[in-house]
């Protein structure tokens, strides 16, 4: 018997194409982690759906129950003008280890 989220998190992959272990190495988390999630036996926690949601490029609302999938695009948005600016205020103040995070984290 699944939850809401891991009924909207199967169907949400299979709707992209994405296997369950792809999802679990792009969000950096175990294979069985997300099959336990689709099976509906656990609930991933706040950061974690977080995390997967933004791989699946949906709201964290939207695999929880709430909104649509469609809703992230004008949030995105937001989110990536609000810490592109943050970026340009403090690139100074990084440290070279923290441009290189930075840098894979956009690599992805």
């Amino acid at each position: 018997m699944g939850t809401e989220f891991g009924e909207k998190l199967e169907s949400t992959l299979r709707e992209q194409g994405m296997t369950q272990k792809e999802l679990a190495e792009k969000a950096n988390i175990t294979e069985s982690a997300v099959s336990h999630y689709v099976k509906g036996d656990r609930e991933p926690r706040g950061a974690t759906i977080g995390v997967i949601a933004g791989v699946l490029g949906v709201t964290a609302g939207f695999l929880l129950g709430a909104g649509t999938a469609n809703s992230l695009s004008d949030r995105n948005r937001q989110t990536f003008d609000e810490l592109k600016d943050a970026i340009k205020k403090n690139k100074a103040s990084l440290s070279e280890s923290q441009r290189f995070e930075l840098i894979k984290l956009l690599s992805n």
